[in-house]
């Protein structure tokens, strides 16, 4: 950890991330019975249903997975199937199991179950490719168990090369979104996942488009000037910074999506004001990179650009701020004192505690659950993009072929 972020206490922080991720032992244990084909001719779909559904709930964590080596031998296709006693008792010891059948076609029928009280908690339909099954019911066991969305059918935007692609959130499925034949940067998903705005150097200049989800244009920026880090708020205004005041500075600026409407909210002498982003739960705060006291640190502001104040200031270089969608953390990078790692604050105490270690880490972006964040490393040897818990933990890579600047979307 850098010197300099030594001596914080990270004990508070700690215990919070430590409730919001469920570690084995400290919640209730899911069982996950293999399901089972109807059908001749489905057994490679089937297998890919149970390998998906399996690594969604373990990254989902939201409970204990009991390992499939613990579980009863019989099959159980459909609820008639259930012998409550086999899942309750030792070794399997399960809370909750989850099971059904796939059809041809692939059509599945999904169930889940409390073995403990013996009530039916899920039963449904679903249709589809085996890994969108198996991550739509991922979803539902999430909702059900929680109360909150799940993830499982979330996907990330990032840059390839010179595109902007998208791919389900475990790396799966990647595609192009963007791509007109000059450099693409820094995509960033709209708080309800409608929109992407990016960079794009077509004109020459950097400037901001903004695209619909399924790619129709809707609207950006046309400056003269440098003009970058686009975020969208949750009623649709768009954040960014620009040099097209000429003095010297990047500020930062707002305006409708279409360009419209600008009003300028920093004003500042020879500096850099980058980076802007939304308060996702209230889209009343943005927070942003500034050097104005020497060294680039996170600053808040509120959306009519009053209140200016420093959030972390603690020397050495911060960049890419992102708030998570609950409102409750900001996560940046900070390459105080060797290393370029992911840091996370509590915007409420402002403690810190320090996410990655290995590589150079930066970029984060946070599920839509705030449980979970995206961030580009280079730890493999060239930068892709990974993920992780909220409290570190769990850290894998997701995208194959190289991968950076994520923003995870609904």
């Amino acid at each position: 950890m850098p010197a300099i972020f030594a001596q914080e206490n990270q004990t508070d922080i700690k215990k919070q991330v430590g409730t919001i991720i469920v570690t084995p032992g400290n919640g209730p244990n899911l069982a996950l019975a293999d399901f089972v084909a109807r059908s001749s001719g489905i057994d490679s779909a089937v297998n890919e249903f149970n390998q998906t559904l399996l690594a969604d709930l373990e990254f989902a964590a939201i409970s204990g997975i009991v390992g499939k080596s613990l579980n009863p031998k019989s099959l159980v296709p459909d609820p008639a199937s259930l012998k409550y006693e086999e899942w309750s008792s030792d070794p399997t010891k399960a809370d909750y199991v989850a099971f059904g059948n796939i059809q041809s076609g692939l059509a599945s029928d999904c169930y889940l179950f409390d073995v403990k009280t013996k009530a039916q908690l899920i039963a449904s339909r679903h249709t589809g490719n085996a890994r969108r099954i198996a991550h739509e019911f991922a979803d539902e066991i999430v909702k059900l168990l929680t109360g909150r969305d799940g993830i499982a059918t979330s996907r990330i935007a990032y840059v390839s090369g010179n595109a902007i692609n998208l791919m389900d959130y475990d790396g799966f499925n990647a595609g192009g979104f963007a791509s007109d034949g000059s450099r693409n940067r820094f995509p960033q998903f709209s708080p309800d996942g409608r929109y992407i705005a990016y960079v794009s150097f077509k004109t020459g200049v950097p400037n901001i488009v903004v695209r619909a989800v399924g790619g129709g244009l809707v609207g950006g920026t046309n400056f003269r000037s440098t003009t970058s880090s686009p975020s969208i708020s949750p009623s649709g205004q768009l954040a960014f910074s620009s040099a097209i005041s000429n003095d010297g500075s990047m500020e930062i600026y707002v305006s409708s999506l279409d360009g419209s409407g600008l009003r300028r909210l920093t004003k500042t002498n020879k500096t850099v004001n980058i980076s802007p982003r939304w308060n996702p739960a209230t889209g009343r705060e943005i927070a942003f990179i500034s050097d104005r006291g020497g060294s680039p640190t996170v600053y808040v502001m509120d959306a009519s650009g009053a209140n200016q104040r420093v959030l972390v200031g603690r020397g050495g270089h911060a960049d890419s701020p992102s708030w998570s969608p609950d409102g409750r953390y900001i996560a940046f990078t900070y390459g105080g004192a060797g290393g370029y790692q992911i840091f996370v604050t509590d915007v409420a105490s402002g403690q810190l505690l320090q996410l990655t270690s290995e590589g150079r880490n930066e970029s984060p972006t946070w599920s839509p659950d705030s449980r979970h964040i995206a961030f580009q490393s280079t730890r493999s040897g060239r930068l892709e993009v990974w993920q992780m818990h909220i409290d570190g933990t769990g850290q894998r890579q997701v995208s194959k072929g190289g991968g950076r600047s994520p923003s995870w979307g609904k």
